[in-house]
């Protein structure tokens, strides 16, 4: 008998060790497999698309005389670059631009899938520049197709994401992040485009637009052009990280498969298989938040995105108001210090606005230098109160290099009216602060009847 027990304890520990033996196994499989992953996505698995002359059709010239202009337009190719010739004309429209169009779609082709997927690209080198006017911006852009609100016979509802830029010297390449394009204001509010469909997309880009920048010279301009490449990797971060944490949670879910069943056998062993499936779902609910984190967050400010902040304007609150906060002449300080000094200042903005608002106020980055205070629980006297305070905070403090900065606000109280309107309302007033001299708060004047004190 005591040699049956001995035996079948001996059995018992090998089996225990072997599924030890199992697990560690699977732990440095997996490990291995997250490690070589990684150094795949930060030094390898790079995807580039190179648009040339000699690679690249369905190339168009516009100009402005479909709008109303007198601009005129010319494209030819010389020495395998795209050279645009345009006469920059005064007349009723107010805006003359001549532009060259790459189209990735079909004329007559229906099919809404047609564009291109730019979705895992970060960068866009472009080769441009003027040849006889350097002083000249540029402006490049993207059209992209989104089925909730474009239609394939329309390009209008095709959302115009850009920007526009001045070449720093002639003889290099513009490097311009994907991250820095953002949507045209404009736009959004033309087409009525719900908040949640405000942000850029790349996924089914239809056309590809580099054209001259705003308030060009009545002259002739020439816009060479030698070639544009999207740069980035075959899979996004996101994706990378997503098929890891799956990895895992299979894994995971697999052992704990086997621990539960072996448990069954075991009732001995119950309580520790129940205290280590506990410590996995607490792991996996961090794993969670953290994601949750990154995907309504602004990873420089550490202030909310427009997808963080957009839930509160579903709620029903009563005396919601909004400050539409933006940096004066922040580009002034990018271009004279750089944008590291920028991103710098943008992180001590937020930090400042947090620290001088109350506690149940929500801070989002909008885009670029652009700031919403979404205020509960508010009137407008108290909103256009705190947003006094904190321009003249803003104005009095010494910023990063004791760059002295101000800053311009547009106050609006939540009426009976949808989110967009609500929105808008504020960045009316914003614009008209910055129109009346900058460094300004102005109230929003609602024709609506306001939510009930």
């Amino acid at each position: 008998m005591k040699l049956s027990i001995n035996i079948q304890v001996n059995y018992m520990s090998d089996k225990k060790m072997a599924r030890s033996k199992v697990y560690n196994l699977l732990i440095l499989s997996l490990l291995i497999i997250t490690i070589i992953a990684i150094l795949l996505q930060r030094f390898s698995l790079n995807t580039s698309i190179l648009l040339t002359p000699e690679n690249t059709e369905n190339v168009r010239f516009i100009g402005d005389k479909a709008l109303g202009g007198e601009s005129s337009v010319t494209l030819t190719t010389e020495d395998n670059k795209w050279l645009l010739t345009c006469n920059i004309k005064k007349s009723n429209y107010g805006w003359p631009f001549c532009e060259l169009a790459i189209h990735f779609f079909e004329e007559g082709n229906t099919d809404v899938n047609q564009g291109l997927n730019l979705s895992t690209y970060s960068q866009v080198h472009v080769k441009a520049k003027y040849l006889n006017s350097p002083e000249s911006s540029i402006r490049f852009q993207l059209r992209s197709f989104n089925t909730k609100y474009s239609q394939i016979t329309n390009s209008d509802t095709w959302k115009y994401v850009g920007i526009e830029y001045w070449p720093q010297n002639q003889k290099s390449t513009t490097i311009i992040p994907m991250k820095s394009l953002q949507v045209a204001t404009w736009w959004l509010n033309q087409q009525k485009i719900p908040i949640q469909h405000s942000a850029p997309e790349f996924k089914n880009v239809m056309v590809l637009e580099l054209a001259t920048g705003n308030n060009m010279a009545q002259r002739q301009h020439l816009l060479e052009v030698e070639y544009i490449k999207f740069t980035g990797k075959l899979f996004t971060n996101g994706q990378v990280f997503f098929s890891l944490i799956l990895v895992w949670v299979t894994a995971a879910i697999i052992v704990l498969y086997q621990n539960i069943t072996h448990s069954r056998s075991k009732l001995t062993h119950s309580k520790l298989k129940a205290q280590e499936l506990t410590q996995l779902n607490k792991l996996l609910n961090v794993e969670t938040q953290v994601l949750k984190d990154k995907a309504e967050r602004d990873p420089l400010t550490g202030a909310l995105n427009r997808a963080g902040i957009q839930p509160v304007f579903t709620k029903e609150l009563k005396k919601l108001s909004l400050i539409f906060i933006d940096i004066d002449h922040f580009k002034t300080i990018n271009d004279t210090h750089g944008h590291a000094i920028g991103d710098e200042i943008l992180k001590e903005f937020s930090k400042s606005l947090n620290e001088n608002c109350r506690s149940t106020d929500l801070l989002a980055r909008w885009g670029g230098e652009e700031f919403l205070l979404v205020c509960p629980n508010t009137v407008l006297s108290d909103a256009f109160a705190l947003a006094q305070n904190l321009r003249s905070i803003i104005s009095q403090k010494s910023w990063v290099n004791n760059i002295k900065m101000t800053s311009s606000f547009g106050v609006a109280q939540r009426g009976d009216e949808s989110a967009s309107d609500f929105i808008e309302r504020a960045d009316k007033a914003l614009y008209d602060a910055k129109a009346r001299g900058r460094n300004q708060v102005v109230l929003s004047k609602p024709s609506i009847h306001l939510n009930p004190y």
